[in-house]
């Protein structure tokens, strides 16, 4: 009998390499996240094995596919070794992240809110602000790292709240030796020279900007309450702050049938003002969340995965970053130290629940509790999960958006299962050239020395 078997989450494609007088073949694992060129001869003794069970007589191949989880133990369960990633990982004590809003009013009115039921002028009052602080203070015990991310509303908005939360929480983590970092989603229009000089000062270093295109496009979209534009504002304030902006910026660009065909504007625009070695725009599926939008105006999840890799690759942007790779928890709303933290005090799993009070899981006041919402988020298991357990995907995805598991199922899927195919078709030689990029400066670096 065989000590070993091939890994139920193994993928395989083609990759034939011009000049070349083997073929090679890309291999991909979900559950380890490796991926491998491996030559005609020795697939062929994989191929072999798969297929026939005639073992492979290669001890160096079959030492390579077990490093890299292509093989793994005749005895190993690898659908149990994910079910303990997802508890692991869910249940972890020791870090806390929450999504703050410090305000729920919002200065736009986007034409796909999800929020647009729930905006209202209601600031965090001064009680709140304690209440939030007393509840991070009961975490400080067990905790190593500490997560808030700014959200709203419009969290700029409420720019003092910010500062003065931020400094409670900065001097709570340096007098228990406990890592903090903070990010910030805004729309940007408040996003002046100042405020970046603040967000800098606050360990703010990473903000995410949307621009949904071009003026034209953008501020049909996204427009102040009123209906004024947003577009140019946004783009003087970010060239008006380059040089202190935090270490990461994303420009998200909200895609739908109305907009895809223009999208590619956003990276021109950006790079002829000088932003391009600044931000990183990334293309971001509308979806009609609490029945804000229009299901028509949305893309399906496999048709918004192929425009989103054409548009990597029409701009060449970053794609060796995007390696999928096993996950625990999908997200903050399917672990235990996560919460949203609304401008009243109320606390929520996701940030798409924010305002809906019927979805409040607690109180900072009271503390989260015990409540069918609570439990639907925590207890989802995709390894039991009958449409989930045996999919290949499944290490990469486990069970999909939580949120869209509860409002929508059929489309929880996350893009890569569509758009694996095409994503392998380039990563290996992009990783290749990397690894000979770096070969010749280590050489470069032997010959100086």
């Amino acid at each position: 009998m065989m000590d070993y078997k091939l890994s139920r989450y193994n993928f395989t494609f083609p990759y034939p390499k011009h000049g070349e007088e083997q073929e090679q073949t890309v291999l991909y694992n979900t559950r380890t996240g490796s991926i491998a060129l491996i030559e005609a001869d020795k697939y062929e003794q994989y191929k072999q094995f798969e297929e026939r069970g005639i073992p492979m007589a290669d001890e160096e191949l079959l030492g390579n596919l077990k490093l890299g989880g292509y093989a793994v133990d005749s005895d190993f369960d690898e659908l149990a070794a994910i079910k303990y990633n997802l508890y692991a990982t869910r249940f972890a004590t020791n870090a806390l992240a929450l999504t703050i809003a410090p305000t729920s009013n919002c200065n736009f009115r986007c034409i796909y809110c999800y929020e647009k039921d729930s905006i209202k002028p209601i600031t965090m009052s001064e009680q709140t602000q304690e209440d939030l602080i007393a509840f991070v203070k009961q975490y400080l015990p067990v905790i190593k790292h500490f997560h808030v991310t700014w959200y709203g509303g419009e969290p700029l908005m409420a720019m003092d709240i910010i500062e003065k939360l931020s400094a409670a929480f900065l001097k709570m983590c340096a007098e228990h030796s406990i890592k903090y970092t903070a990010s910030m989603v805004t729309n940007g229009y408040l996003l002046t020279r100042a405020n970046a000089e603040k967000l800098r000062k606050l360990q703010i270093d990473s903000i995410q900007v949307t621009l949904d295109g071009a003026a034209e496009d953008h501020d049909k979209r996204r427009f102040l309450k009123g209906g004024l534009p947003t577009f140019d504002r946004i783009i003087e304030n970010l060239c008006a702050s380059k040089d202190i902006l935090p270490q990461r910026v994303s420009i998200r660009i909200n895609a739908d049938r109305h907009n895809i065909d223009r999208v590619d504007n956003v990276v021109r625009i950006l790079r002829e003002k000088g932003l391009g070695d600044k931000v990183q725009p990334y293309l971001a599926m509308v979806e009609n969340s609490n029945d804000a939008y229009n299901d028509n105006s949305c893309m399906h999840t496999n048709e918004f995965s192929k425009c989103e890799f054409d548009f990597i690759m029409r701009n060449g942007l970053n794609i060796v970053g995007r390696t999928p790779s096993q996950t625990g928890n999908f997200c903050g709303a399917d672990r235990r130290g996560s919460f949203v933290v609304n401008a009243d005090g109320r606390l929520y799993r996701c940030w798409d629940d924010l305002g809906v009070e019927a979805c409040s899981v607690g109180t900072l006041k009271d503390g989260a509790k015990d409540c069918p919402q609570m439990f639907a988020y925590m207890l989802y298991d995709a390894t039991e999960d009958p449409e989930c357990r045996d999919c290949k995907f499944l290490p990469v995805c486990m069970g999909g958006c939580p949120h869209q598991r509860l409002q929508n199922p059929k489309i929880r899927c996350t893009g890569m299962k569509y758009g694996l195919n095409s994503f392998m078709s380039v990563i290996p030689e992009l990783l290749e050239r990397q690894m000979n990029e770096a070969k010749q400066m280590e050489n470069n670096g032997t010959a100086l020395d």
